[in-house]
């Protein structure tokens, strides 16, 4: 099973219709952890989705559940271990970019 396939199928268990809606992406992962971007608006949807999913047998051998190991309003905040220190950085200043974006739209 992949990371999408569980996120997915959790939101829509979970909230049906308005789980699917939810939007997030992936800043980075790998077999057992991934660092997702999760919008404001969804948060409160995504994280009790997540934590309430428990995999159904038809999707896995065996049951897979997620845990939510870290939540930030600041990505700069986010701890990562020294392997994932590269797109680490990436994300700030791509978090930076869209903060300067939004700010030069808002101006006009």
């Amino acid at each position: 099973m992949t990371w999408r396939r569980f996120i997915n199928s959790s939101l829509k268990k979970s909230h049906g219709v308005f789980g699917e809606a939810s939007e997030y992406h992936f800043l980075n992962r790998d077999q057992n952890i991934a660092y997702l971007k999760v919008f404001v608006k969804d948060a409160d949807t995504f994280e009790s989705a997540i934590s309430t999913f428990i995999s159904s047998e038809e999707l896995t051998e065996v049951p897979v559940l997620a845990l939510i190991l870290q939540k930030t309003n600041d990505i700069s905040k986010l701890e990562v271990t020294d392997d994932d220190v590269l797109w680490h950085k990436i994300a700030i200043s791509e978090e930076m970019e869209e903060m300067e974006e939004m700010e030069d739209t808002s101006m006009t």
